[in-house]
């Protein structure tokens, strides 16, 4: 993981360790102390804190800039708005976190033996649009930005189980599972209702981000494979594109509210992520539209993931 991500990453840790309630906890506000919070959340904060391959999603927070300069994806729906987007990107400002703990399945003892980890973090900043410039013919291109306001919800869940140390009368916490993320914009219109990812024998199809994936079960693609990704969303104009932590693709628009794009999956080895974006026509091509986005983020392994010991399989 990028030292970036492992620095956004720290005051989650930090909360985390301190004791979270299970109501949640802003960290812009007061927060409950170590000494109120039970064992068992201790140790769930505990190991959650050291697995932040399993929290982190790579995307969400990026200032990458995505270019649509050459129109590339529109597909048989024609685009026609107001202005002409030559690129797009978000400014994150502010980054509030949020998290739930959730305890059930008591053993003999009523200790828990499942817990869950709800994240929540709440974006404010910007999306801007860089716009080409109507100008007379023979004189040189030029472009201006255009600031929108940008309010997302982000949130992830994480299963854990506690399971019996080997040779040991001891249990300890062990993550067993993560979902993917979800990220909404404030008012959103614009809704992802499927994601169907192809490549080789690997036909899945996603129709809940935050279902959980099972770290024995994870998705799992081959170095530098072609994967497809068909998107399908409410609308039949919206802009659907694909991240990846070093590149951007924009969808073809199939015309039937559906959006399709093929990649080479990267040859990086363990827990990564890729994200589909839907932004509403209006986004990127009404200067009067609001912001109006929804993202799935879905985790996927390149070779075996090395787990701990211990790792559930149910």
């Amino acid at each position: 993981m990028p030292a970036s991500h492992r620095l956004a990453l720290l005051p989650l840790l930090l909360a985390l360790l301190a004791g979270c309630s299970s109501r949640g906890t802003n960290l812009n506000g007061p927060s409950e102390t170590a000494a109120t919070a039970s064992p068992d959340q201790a140790e769930v904060a505990s190991t959650v804190a050291s697995n932040p391959v399993f929290v982190d999603d790579e995307i969400s927070e990026s200032p990458d800039q995505t270019s649509l300069s050459n129109d590339v994806g529109t597909g048989s729906v024609s685009v026609q708005g107001t202005i002409r987007p030559l690129a797009f990107w978000r400014t994150i400002r502010d980054v509030e976190r949020t998290f739930e703990f959730a305890f059930s399945d008591t053993d003999s003892t009523g200790r828990p033996t499942t817990a869950v980890v709800t994240i929540h973090k709440h974006f404010t900043g910007s999306f801007n649009i860089l716009v080409s410039d109507e100008v007379p013919e023979g004189n040189p291109p030029q472009s201006h930005v255009i600031h929108k306001p940008l309010v997302d919800n982000w949130v992830r869940r994480v299963l854990l189980k506690r399971v019996p140390l080997e040779n040991s009368d001891r249990t300890v916490w062990r993550i067993a599972a993560t979902s993917g993320v979800r990220i909404t914009s404030r008012d959103a219109t614009t809704k992802i209702q499927s994601l169907r990812i192809q490549s080789g024998a690997v036909d899945e199809t996603i129709d809940n981000p935050l279902a959980f994936f099972r770290l024995r079960a994870m998705l799992q693609l081959d170095p530098a494979a072609d994967v497809t990704i068909t998107a399908t969303t409410m609308r039949n104009d919206d802009v659907v594109l694909l991240y990846l932590l070093d590149r951007r693709i924009r969808f073809h628009n199939n015309g039937d509210n559906t959006y399709t794009a093929t990649v080479n999956v990267p040859d990086r080895t363990g827990l990564h992520h890729v994200g589909v974006n839907a932004l509403s026509n209006g986004t990127l091509f009404d200067d009067q539209a609001p912001y109006d986005s929804q993202t799935w983020i879905t985790p996927y392994l390149v070779h075996p993931l090395e787990l701990a010991a211990g790792t559930p399989t149910d």
